[in-house]
């Protein structure tokens, strides 16, 4: 890699990221700690679900560095990277930061549906809660409730291993996460107004995904929903 720095990450993947660090914290603060922000909580996680579909077609069509097809490695190169010394340095994420996207997107998008199934019997029923069986609506509960303790989980091992890469790979690395720049010479997004509209297609796309999901997809399932997302 040379030395010279150009942007691998566009605005609209950096914000994609913070927003997703708030929104997890805020569900932690509305889960464990908060006892009146149930409905908050929904709404963030309507958000999150937002954020989730914006970022997989991002990665389809969004700039190259943050396409899946750029990052997201095959078996054989994620063993190469884990058995080579010293590992390689990459322009965007390494296999094991790729790992780690794909499985960060995965879990966040299973806890935010899995929390259409939820209740608490007195505040919130979730649009999707009387459409199952109730026992199968109760091991989905279950799986919410305790998930997100392994999303915890993962977000604190990834905090540990970008500070350690950090430390003693990447010392640009953090500072990367807010103005998209790493030394290399493979990739130089520039937020041209191609980027911009297609990121409001995408923002458009997912918002209007959201609102199907949450207001008419129940109704289309016979599903009678008690808590409706009006925007």
């Amino acid at each position: 890699m040379g030395t010279n720095h150009s942007r691998v990450w566009d605005i609209y993947t950096r914000l994609f990221h913070w927003l997703l660090v708030s929104g997890i914290a805020y569900q932690y603060y509305s889960a464990e700690i908060s006892d009146t922000s149930i409905d908050n909580h929904a709404l963030v996680g309507y958000g999150l679900l937002g954020l989730i579909i914006w970022r997989v077609i991002w990665g389809i069509v969004g700039p190259e560095p943050v396409r899946f097809s750029a990052f997201v490695p095959s078996p054989k190169g994620l063993l190469y990277y884990l058995t080579a010394k010293p590992r390689p340095i990459f322009a965007t994420h390494n296999p094991l930061g790729a790992c780690a996207v794909l499985m960060f997107l995965l879990m966040i998008a299973l806890q935010a549906i899995s929390g259409l199934f939820m209740t608490d019997d007195i505040l919130f029923t979730g649009v999707l809660h009387n459409w199952l069986s109730s026992a199968i609506t109760d091991s989905i509960i279950w799986f919410h409730n305790n998930a997100f303790n392994l999303l915890l989980v993962l977000v604190g091992v990834h905090v540990f291993a970008v500070v350690v890469h950090a430390k003693t790979k990447e010392p640009y690395l953090i500072k990367a996460m807010f103005d998209g720049n790493k030394p290399n010479q493979q990739f130089a997004v520039t937020h041209d107004w191609h980027m911009h509209m297609k990121c409001l297609i995408c923002v458009v796309i997912s918002a209007v995904k959201v609102y199907l999901l949450v207001n008419h997809v129940p109704e289309w399932l016979g599903v009678e929903a008690e808590d409706l997302l009006d925007f």
